[in-house]
C-alpha cells in the first residue's frame, strides 16, 4: 500500500523563510516561490540563480530582491531532488517512505484579489498542496548520497548538495529524497488543505484524506498548524492523487 508525507515548503510570511507568500489566482493556479539563499549557506560556483532570474519573479518584493538577491532551489521540481534538515520533524515520517511512494509539497498562498475565484480558495490566504514527488529513492543521508554514484549524479546540480559541500559537511543526518521525473512535479492547480471561510483551520478535504505524523485526525473545527507533518495512505492517497494534475501533463 502506497503511502504520502506531505511538509510545508516555500516561502512564507516568516522573516526567515522570506516574509511574504506566493500568489494562487482566480483558477487555482499559482506560483510557487523558493525561500531566499542566506550567507550561512556559503556560496557555490556558479552562484545560486537569483529570484530576478526565475519565471515567477514578478511576484517577490523589491525589498527580498535586494536584501536576498540569490535563491534556494528547493524543492527542485525540474530535476526531482529534496532533502530535508538535520532535526526537521518530518524526518522520521520520510525515512519510512520508500520507492513509489509520495513525497507531497504544500505551501501557503495568498489570492491575489483578481477575477471571481474558485469557491475553494480562501479570500485571503490558505494552505494548498502544491506539487509531489512519487519516489525513485530515498537515503538516509548526504553521506549516504556520496557513497552511491547514481545519487551523486542525481543531486550533482541541487543548490542545497553544492553548499553543504562547500561548508565542508559529509553527514547531515537528514533524509534524502529522489523522484521519478516522468512522474512528479509541481501541480497545474494547488489542492486546498485550509478552509475556504477560515485560514486558521483545515479544509473539509485535509480532514477526510490525511492524519498527522502521529496518525491522529485532522480536527477542521480547530486551529490548524500549517508546520504540521502530514500522513495519507491508501484509499485516501488514491483519491487526494486522482485530483492532482502535473503541470507538465497540461498541453
Amino acid at each position: 500500500m502506497a503511502k504520502g508525507v506531505a511538509i510545508n515548503v516555500g516561502v512564507n510570511t516568516n522573516p526567515e523563510w522570506g516574509g511574504f507568500r506566493g500568489p494562487i489566482f482566480s483558477d487555482g493556479s499559482f506560483e510557487f516561490i523558493h525561500i531566499p539563499w542566506k550567507d550561512k549557506y556559503g556560496m557555490i560556483e556558479p552562484p545560486p540563480k537569483k529570484y530576478d532570474e526565475m519565471p515567477y519573479s514578478e511576484y517577490v518584493p523589491q525589498w527580498v530582491k535586494k536584501l536576498y538577491p540569490y535563491v534556494l532551489v528547493s524543492p527542485n521540481f525540474n530535476n526531482c531532488t529534496y532533502a530535508s534538515t538535520r532535526g526537521a520533524p518530518a524526518n522520521k515520517p520520510i525515512l519510512e517512505l520508500g520507492p513509489g511512494d509520495y513525497l507531497l509539497f504544500y505551501a501557503t498562498l495568498k489570492w491575489d484579489e483578481r477575477g471571481n475565484r474558485e469557491e475553494w480558495i480562501n479570500p485571503d490566504w490558505g494552505a494548498y498542496i502544491v506539487g509531489f514527488f512519487k519516489i525513485d529513492f530515498v537515503h538516509k543521508s548526504l553521506k549516504h548520497i556520496l557513497a552511491d554514484q547514481v545519487a551523486r549524479e542525481a543531486f550533482r546540480e541541487y543548490t542545497w548538495f553544492k553548499s553543504l559541500l562547500k561548508l565542508g559537511y559529509r553527514d547531515d543526518g537528514a533524509p534524502w529524497v529522489k523522484g521519478i521525473r516522468q512522474e512528479s512535479g509541481l501541480l497545474h492547480k494547488a489542492i486546498p488543505l485550509s478552509s475556504p471561510e477560515d485560514s486558521q483551520k483545515w479544509s473539509n478535504l485535509a480532514g477526510e484524506l490525511f492524519k498527522t505524523s502521529t496518525q491522529k485526525r485532522l480536527d477542521i473545527n480547530k486551529k490548524a498548524v500549517f508546520q504540521t507533518v502530514l500522513t495519507c495512505e491508501g484509499d485516501c492517497l488514491d483519491k487526494l492523487l486522482t485530483k492532482c494534475i502535473l503541470r507538465k501533463s497540461i498541453p
